[in-house]
């Protein structure tokens, strides 16, 4: 008798449980992203195996009689919408894309559609005979047959999980391997950058990478960051040659301005240590915060007898780091923050929770479950703890916005938000950010689609301590930040020390909501939608001239109001409290797993 194994699940991070969710193609190495309509779609993944990796002859078997009971994923999409009552489930389709693709990248579009980039017919390590490569992209909803990338062709064998932006301009950034190009999707056309100056960061270095924060302050311009990774002995990455295991990772960080007139990479602080599959989070208060990865070695895992058990890395880094991108160069680093005891290696994710944590889970540079049970002498097991690191404004008192909307538009009429006097005391209200976050699909060391972006503002002050924020939709631009869900926040400079960072024991239960940030605290996060909520050309309305910021030192009180362009919740989220004890039903966690892989997304409920 089998006993199917369940390829995702629902973790419900309140109570620490789990609603198994009805998936049978092998999810393993899939990518993703969240659509214009808030629906999330997976794509690609492992052909059908069972233990020790060995696959079906077959690469597209249904049904694999063998220990985990899957069915091929390459050429499966999975797509499920949100719901808030524990009924929605993955709608699969064995066959929704036209070729096998395993490691492939999703970026969502400006329409809110999704184009699908790369990766391999069937799993392995890197294909450095050029095999089973896929250098060919397509789109979600479908848009014709498959297109040949010659960046793809180009920048083999290290190509897979090619790191991709959608760029203001709508083009699309794209590097992989040492190489670089712009990518215009509507017409094929490559334009090529310089090639990146230090380290590899794409599959199987696996670098930490980041778009910063794109802010009024630096126009919306968009700068992306890339750390850690190796620099290979060997561009085919031939693990029967090279003993990978033994190799450092690097630690420097490059950057680059696309849009530049001529764009160059730019060399940034160093990291601390050296490391390769870090993963980078943007926080509420514009923070980078990295954590996991290795100081030696790739992803990736095989039977090399130079393989530690069957890891490709080893020498866990167990200390994270915080990156501010306003900080002068040569201090933008934080190291004052206290180590994990858990190695993360490969197979290993965090995200951003809506109350400003972060959610660490994964590692398994192995075949299958290692466990005490079934091999105590491997040193690197499959690691089942999850952990959630609380930054240094997480016990200060939140924020409490009132008038948060249910949707932003691009370009429309303002919408204004209440700040109490209670979640003010006194700051400068100069110094307030409203902003936007998608958390991004996050798997293998990186968050397909995650994006901060801060929204224009003013404000009114009254005589009693409170404010009212006059708040400008989106930019009239789709491409410069795509429709689909988003976590909304305010948020205001630290003034004074705050509270220490710290870790929580595995599998602790914490509050889930949105964000307004204060003197460097968020506001627990609120879910809106960004744009219409369907995949179409999104409606464009005409920027709002905002008033001007003032001070109504003769009014005694103001109340809240909602938005005036898009439909707004008046509802107030009431008193937040401080510490890590509140709960809260806002929304649950969706986690799709291989064996021992984290697949790791939000799925957004609406009201």
């Amino acid at each position: 008798m089998l006993v199917s194994l369940q390829w995702a699940t629902e973790y419900d991070l309140d109570t620490n449980t789990y609603r198994a969710l009805d998936i049978r193609t092998n999810t393993f190495c899939a990518g993703g992203n969240v659509m214009g309509n808030g629906s999330w779609l997976n794509v690609g993944g492992n052909q059908a195996v069972t233990t020790g990796g060995v696959a079906d002859a077959d690469l597209n078997i249904t049904v694999i009689d063998g220990a985990y009971d899957d069915a091929s994923g390459g050429r499966a999409t999975r797509v499920i919408t949100p719901c808030d009552d524990e009924t929605c489930n993955w709608s699969e389709d064995v066959d929704g894309i036209p070729v096998n693709r395993w490691y492939p990248s999703l970026e969502t579009l400006e329409d809110g559609s999704v184009i699908i980039i790369g990766g391999e017919l069937n799993g392995g390590f890197v294909d450095n005979n050029i095999r089973v490569s896929n250098p060919t992209y397509e789109f979600w909803p479908t848009r014709g047959p498959l297109v040949t990338s010659q960046f793809l062709l180009d920048t083999q064998p290290a190509n897979l999980y090619p790191l991709t932006w959608l760029l203001p301009n709508g083009l699309v950034f794209m590097q992989a391997n040492w190489q670089t190009t712009l990518f215009n999707y509507t017409t094929n056309r490559e334009t090529r950058l310089p090639n990146i100056t230090k380290a590899q960061k794409t599959y199987p270095a696996s670098g930490s990478t980041a778009m910063l924060p794109l802010t009024v302050a630096n126009n919306y311009e968009p700068t992306i960051l890339f750390c850690g990774g190796m620099n290979p002995e060997r561009d085919d990455w031939n693990p029967n040659i090279w003993p990978i295991a033994e190799t450092n990772t690097s630690n420097s960080c490059v950057s680059i301005n696309p849009m530049d007139a001529n764009p160059t990479w730019v060399d940034d602080d160093d990291l601390p240590q050296n490391r390769g599959m870090g993963n980078f989070v943007i926080l509420p208060d514009e923070r980078l915060f990295l954590s996991n990865g290795v100081a030696k070695g790739s992803a990736g895992y095989g039977w090399q007898s130079w393989a530690i058990n069957q890891s490709y890395a080893q020498d866990p880094v167990l200390s994270p780091v915080m990156y501010t991108p306003t900080a002068a160069a040569g201090s933008r680093f934080d190291t004052n923050l206290p180590a994990s005891t858990i190695g993360r290696l490969y197979h290993s994710s965090s995200t951003l929770l809506p109350d400003g944590s972060i959610f660490v889970a994964g590692s398994n540079p192995n075949a299958d479950a290692i466990s005490d049970a079934n091999n105590a002498t491997y040193v690197y097991k499959t690691e089942y703890r999850a952990e959630i690191f609380y930054p240094d404004y997480y016990d200060s008192g939140r924020p409490v916005p009132q008038g948060i909307p249910s949707h932003v538009t691009y370009g429309g009429d303002s919408f204004d938000l209440f700040l109490p006097q209670d979640s003010l005391n006194n700051t400068d209200l100069s110094t307030i950010k409203v902003s936007l976050i998608r958390t991004g699909f996050s798997t293998h060391a990186m968050n397909m689609g995650m994006k901060y972006i801060q929204l224009n503002h003013t404000f009114t002050g009254n005589s009693n301590g409170s404010a009212v924020l006059h708040v400008s939709q989106l930019p009239p631009n789709p491409a410069l930040y795509v429709p689909g869900p988003a976590l909304l926040y305010v948020s205001i400079q630290v003034q004074g020390a705050l509270d220490e960072y710290t870790w929580s024991d595995p599998l602790t239960i914490l509050i889930l909501r949105s964000f307004v940030t204060v003197n460097g605290v968020p506001s627990i996060a609120t879910f809106v939608m960004v744009g219409s909520g369907t995949v179409e050309v999104q409606p464009i309305l005409a920027a709002t001239v905002l008033p001007a910021s003032s001070s109504n030192l003769n009014q005694n009180s103001v109340s809240s109001t909602s938005g005036k362009g898009s439909s707004a919740s008046t509802t107030a989220l009431g008193s937040v409290s401080t510490g890590k004890g509140s709960t809260s039903s806002a929304a649950s966690l969706r986690v799709g797993c291989g064996v021992g892989a984290l697949l790791v997304a939000w799925l957004i409920f609406y009201v």
